[in-house]
């Protein structure tokens, strides 16, 4: 962004409609400028007026609250200087005078703070000039925190300001008692003067029982900020931003910045404080404009804090604007959101934006500054100190120039909804972007002339909209309700609260509005279908008389319910002193737990609904209550303890200097992963693929149950390729495990010699030698091998998939049918299968019996295809995926997996796609994700051009300024970044040339169920939606839970997109247990015990010993492998030969399983050749090979011998 960095809030913002009216007079008639998309003023909310919905929209006309953050806008005034100046203030909750009414206080920036004293009946008084806080020269106030510092039980004030050099101290206002207040900041220590301050919150960080202060701040100057844009390092030892105040019990604070680890050059702008890892101790999050990274600081328990942003989250906003911390999914971990300025119209995000270039992003992931992309961020906490970023899949990842989030149970369902204000008082598209900085010079020159001329030039409209607000729906996706819970009206907002001011059991809003006064969300849900509340007050400490950093947990018949109490939150803002929850229609309150700060424990049973309750802490006891449940975790991480040390090491490559539209990454789709007994002593290898110039590595399983790595490694010599599929299979019939490599990449020119694939020839005691002339010349870009005896003459042939054309993206690869004629391979495909010599871009296959005829079938997907069904048909293969019912399906494809989960005798199949948290959001086949590719500009290349649609039209989702530089017809055909973006794809590239070039698209990128009707089709149902919260690779059906039904185990993420998109990285691994009936439940990492966070690739089973506990390997991109032990299994296995097609378990319950003997599967994967069961459960295993012929495998308790 260092090109926008010189503008006044990064120019990416939008008008959709400009207000001039007076903003204090709502009866005034607004006149709308609307740009685009046009927006219906019928549908906006009255004021005023009962709107018969949630929310109704309270002006100061009703409620006597009159403030208005007026900027009053003058030439030459610091405007065009301070990056802040229309940044908005905060609102705060206070108890003015000790009464049960919920007073409010407002920060002004060039206009007074104003206090109001709440009458009741939601009418409130303006008693700011006989309270004792400043009217006259009070500098630029901003965040407000309330706190009572001195334990009177009266709410005292602390005051940020910013801007100004004369008035930066900070206020606070002391609480007399009798309605006036005393500013005491300096007495107190915690004046921050020299600071430039936005947010504050007071917090117990080292459990002596009295309250700490944080402050944000930003740097004193605009060149620091410069110096954040340009990625250079800020010295360590120079703290010009936040500040920590430690409490030293006696009326004074000490600043203990550099010694509790606060030391930073962030622009900050807000600050949280909450126990994140629920350890006991208040941990701090913090969010910062521009290019330096979001701080979440963790408490050390040492009077210190480690900023473990880096690691702890995967990415974070670029200018992160507000914060709230609650838990989102009722499962006692508390979940983050931050807001940024992603506009949900296509048009608005890219009429006012410029991407990062590839090369300044990378920049400035290397540099230090992590993985920052321009949206809201859905933090949902794993337990395990990491976090899943999920805004997109939960809807909320793009809400305009959006400020301080609040959740809140708004509809008292029982589960926390989400406001967020939005709105700004200036616009600056980028096609004006030079004008801005031109405005700055002349006002830094002080040029009058030549700035009234600029001023002339540029737009004067402002982005005033309505604030967002989200239901929860209890699934972790949420529902935009700005119409139908009355919220539709337009404003610039920052600052807001939840308070509930009637004190009728369900939650209002405040906002601090920017030159319009204040709004009250008064909050109907008593009278209309009215759920349930309990509400808590709570008396603390001497020290800390309101209890802050208390948890509450509340367990009912719907489940269990937390909350934290923490005051400061959103943006610049404190909202009420009260814990509440929603209860929908449950009737009682079982059980209550209380845990104080100091980890005392209160608990409390039976309560009645729809009251107050207060908690004292003198009630507390010293015992320990535990929240979460002890869990005897499936898996064990034995990575270390088993010997797997090996670490794929990608070359780096830049896809996108060939092809610079591409989506993604062409080059970065390993490892695979394969394994076999290869050297004849009865127990397991494996073998990983490598990248190029890293060759894979072989390790042998030694007789101590550990693995090492083979002496002789022959692949080296052919370390240039870049090995993708590996298969063990018997390729010459001699009875022991040869080993073929599946080459790719798209480093290559297309009929490069190093794309040929490779077998190397076992010698039975695990030397392997390649082989010459056993293969065709295939100078193929492959992906994955699997084998199969299709034509049942005793021998395995192969399926080899074409991943891509290299540089010519979205070509269809050639996929292979490679018929085994006694160790020498030949291609068949054009006899049998034409269709796959254009087979698509494949990523995943699989030999399988699909309609249990006895003969391998051949399931094939990939990127903009559907599941594909090819049928066997004597040998011969024939399409049958729309009679299959599966071709309206197309997605991103990447592995598949066979199981009978529903327990029915045929078999049903598992696919990963590429799930629902990414900028594609969810495709349908009325509105698909749709590609097309030609040479529109006939300059010799082809164009790649993606388009999504949005609020019912296709657009281009590219940039200007990246599609320019591809096809350069485009910026001469609009020469304005508006003009374009207000055009479709249709519109850009014109309809004709649409219909001429190649076009696919995906339907569908949910991860599904492929349940089998027994009638040769299929139904296709989501996976859980844990399941979708990244693209799925590498997948395996066990019975992980030894309950007798098949289990699912998967993973997967992918680290390189291009750099408009982001990264997948929220999967941390995914455990979904079986029913038997084809549902399936996902465990929670605690439970399973399985993790896997990073760019997860390949996954396989490995059995330890000769009939010991099965293995799980998986492999990273660019990373370690990692090992995972089954714990407590006791399952058989029974060992099943290339020539086993497949198994049936005949249960004791009368129910039979089919297993079939899957030769390759997954994602570049191969897991042992056997079948598991759980020996009590079952009556016998019969195995049937490729002629039909069948054996008594296992009966009664015995295992037949082979």
């Amino acid at each position: 962004m260092s090109n926008l960095s010189t503008c006044f809030k990064a120019g990416l913002t939008i008008m959709l409609f400009a207000v001039f009216a007076s903003c204090k007079n709502f009866e005034k008639v607004y006149q709308r400028n609307f740009d685009f998309p046009p927006a219906d003023s019928t549908k906006f909310s009255k004021l005023d007026q009962s709107s018969g919905k949630l929310f109704d929209l309270l002006t100061g006309r009703t409620t006597g609250i009159n403030f208005s953050n007026y900027i009053n806008f003058k030439f030459f005034d610091d405007n065009n200087l301070y990056v802040n100046f229309y940044n908005g203030g905060g609102v705060a909750v206070m108890n003015i005078n000790g009464d049960s009414l919920p007073d409010l206080y407002f920060t002004g920036n060039k206009v007074a703070d104003e206090m109001y004293l709440n009458e009741g009946n939601m009418h409130f008084k303006n008693i700011s000039s006989t309270s004792g806080i400043l009217q006259q020269h009070k500098g630029w106030s901003t965040g407000v925190a309330v706190v009572d510092i001195n334990n009177d039980g009266f709410d005292d004030i602390y005051v940020c300001r910013s801007r100004w050099k004369d008035s930066l101290s900070n206020f606070f206002y002391i609480n007399n008692g009798d309605g006036t207040f005393s500013e005491k900041g300096k007495d107190y220590g915690i004046d921050c003067e020299d600071c430039y301050s936005m947010g504050a919150v007071f917090f117990d960080y080292d459990n002596d029982g009295d309250l700490d202060l944080y402050v944000k701040n930003h740097p004193s100057d605009y060149v620091e900020r410069m110096r954040f844009n340009n990625l250079e390092k800020v010295e360590q030892s120079k703290n010009q931003s936040d500040k920590f105040y430690r409490n030293e019990g006696n009326g004074h604070f000490t600043d203990v910045s550099k010694a509790a680890g606060i030391n930073n050059h962030g622009y900050g702008l807000a600050v949280c404080a909450a126990d994140v890892n629920d350890d006991g101790w208040m941990d701090v999050y913090g969010c910062n404009d521009f290019a330096m990274y979001d701080y979440l600081y963790i408490n050390n328990h040492d009077g210190t804090f480690t900023d473990h942003s880096g690691d702890w989250l995967s990415k974070s906003s670029m200018f992160s604007m507000g914060v709230d911390i609650a838990d989102i999914n009722n499962d006692a971990w508390q979940d983050i959101v931050t807001c940024d300025m992603r506009f949900d119209h296509s048009y608005m995000r890219r009429s006012f934006s410029l991407a990062l270039r590839r090369n300044e992003f990378s920049n400035m992931v290397t540099s230090g500054y992590h993985h920052q992309y321009v949206k809201n961020t859905l933090h949902i906490n794993n337990g395990n100190n990491t976090y899943s970023e999920i805004a997109n899949l939960a809807g909320v990842d793009a809400t305009d120039w959006s400020w301080g989030p609040m959740f809140c149970d708004y509809d008292n369902d029982g589960f926390k909804d989400l406001f967020i204000p939005n709105g700004y008082y200036r616009w600056l598209n980028v096609d004006e972007r030079e004008l801005y900085q031109a405005m700055r010079d002349a006002t830094r020159r002080k040029d009058s002339v030549a700035y009234n001329k600029l001023y002339s030039l540029v737009s004067k409209k402002k982005l005033i909209v309505p604030d967002y607000i989200f239901k929860n729906n209890g699934d972790l996706t949420f529902s935009n309700q700005v119409e139908n819970w009355g919220c539709n009206f337009p404003n610039i907002t920052h600052g807001a609260v939840t308070v509930d001011l009637d004190l009728d059991g369900d939650m209002d809003m405040v906002t601090s509005v920017t030159e319009q006064t204040a709004i009250v969300y008064r909050n109907n849900q008593e009278k209309m279908d009215r759920n349930n509340y309990i509400r808590f007050t709570l008396q603390g400490t001497n020290n800390n008389v309101n209890a802050i950093g208390t948890k509450i947990y509340i367990y009912t018949k719907s489940g269990m319910q937390m909350n934290q109490h923490h005051v400061v939150r959103g943006y610049q803002s404190s909202s009420e002193n009260v814990v509440h929850f929603g209860l929908a229609k449950d009737d009682s309150v079982n059980r209550v737990v209380v845990i104080w700060p100091d980890g005392k424990t209160q608990e409390l049973k039976n309560l009645p609904v729809n009251q107050v309750m207060h908690l004292d802490y003198k009630n507390a006891i010293d015992q320990k209550i535990e929240i979460h449940p002890k869990y005897n975790p499936l898996f064990a991480n034995h990575t270390e303890k088993l010997g797997v040390d090996y670490k794929h090491v990608e070359n780096e490559y830049e896809d996108f200097k060939k092809e610079l539209l591409l989506p993604h990454k062409m080059s970065r789709f390993g490892p695979g992963l394969a394994v076999a007994d290869v050297n004849g002593d009865g127990l397991e290898d494996f073998f990983v693929s490598g990248a190029v110039r890293s060759p894979g590595e072989l390790y042998f399983q030694t007789s101590n149950r550990t693995f090492v790595k083979a002496v002789k490694q022959p692949w080296v010599d052919d370390k240039t390729t870049e090995q993708l599929g590996v298969l063990f299979f018997d390729a010459e019939g001699d009875g022991d495990q040869d080993l073929y490599m599946a080459t790719g990449g798209s480093e290559f020119s297309p009929d490069d010699p190093l794309l040929n694939d490779l077998l190397f020839t076992n010698d039975g005691k695990g030397n392997f030698t390649k082989t010459s002339g056993a293969l065709p010349e295939m100078r193929v870009s492959g992906s994955c091998v699997v084998a199969g005896d299709y034509d049942e003459d005793g021998d395995l042939d192969l399926f080899v998939g074409g991943r891509i054309v290299p540089t010519k993206y979205p070509f269809p690869a050639k996929s292979t049918i490679l018929r085994n004629d006694k160790g020498i391979f030949t291609d068949v495909t054009k006899q049998i299968a034409p269709q796959l010599d254009k087979g698509g871009l494949v990523c995943g296959a699989l030999w399988t019996d699909y309609n249990s005829d006895n003969r391998l079938d051949l399931l094939v997907l990939g990127e903009w295809m559907p599941v594909t069904v090819y049928k066997n048909e004597g040998g011969n293969f024939k399409d049958v995926t729309r009679e299959a019912g599966l071709a309206d399906m197309t997605g991103w494809w990447n592995s598949i997996i066979s199981g009978d989960f529903d327990r029915d005798g045929d078999l049903d199949y598992v696919a990963g796609n590429e799930g629902l948290n990414s900028r594609y959001y969810q495709p349908t086949k009325e509105q698909p994700i749709d590609l097309y590719s030609s040479d529109f500009d006939k300059n010799g290349t082809n164009d790649i051009v993606l388009s999504v649609y949005n609020y019912g039209k296709s657009y281009p989702v590219k940039t200007r300024m990246t599609m320019t530089e591809q096809i350069p017809m485009i910026g001469e055909k609009f020469k304005l970044y508006k003009s374009f973006a207000l055009a479709t794809t249709e519109e850009v590239f014109g309809k004709e040339a649409l219909a001429q070039a190649s076009h696919y698209t995906a339907t569908s990128l949910v991860s599904s169920y492929i349940e089998n009707m027994g009638d040769g089709t299929f139904q296709i149902r989501s996976l859980p939606i844990e399941a979708q919260f990244s693209c799925l690779y590498g997948m395996l059906s066990f019975d992980v839970n030894n309950d007798g039904n098949l289990d699912i185990v998967a993973h997967g993420n992918f680290f390189s997109p291009e750099s408009e998109s982001e990264k997948q990285d929220a999967s941390i691994g995914l455990t979904l247990i079986g029913d038997g009936t084809g549902n399936f439940k996902p465990l929670k990492v605690q439970e399973s015990g399985f993790f896997s966070n990073l760019d997860a690739k390949a996954l396989a089973i490995i059995y330890l010993g000769k009939n010991e506990a099965p293995v799980l390997l998986g492999t990273n991109n660019n990373n370690k492998m990692f090992a995972y032990s089954f714990i407590n299994n006791i399952q058989t296995k029974i060992a099943l030969t290339e020539k086993d097609r497949y198994a049936e378990i005949y249960y004791k319950d009368g129910r039979k399983e089919k297993h079939e003997n899957n030769i390759g599967s997954g994602y570049l994967s191969q897991s042992s050749k056997t079948v598991a069961f759980i020996p009590s459960l079952v009556e016998k295993v019969i195995v049937s090979d490729y002629l039909g012929q069948e054996r008594t495998a296992f009966q009664g308790q015995a295992i037949a011998s082979k």
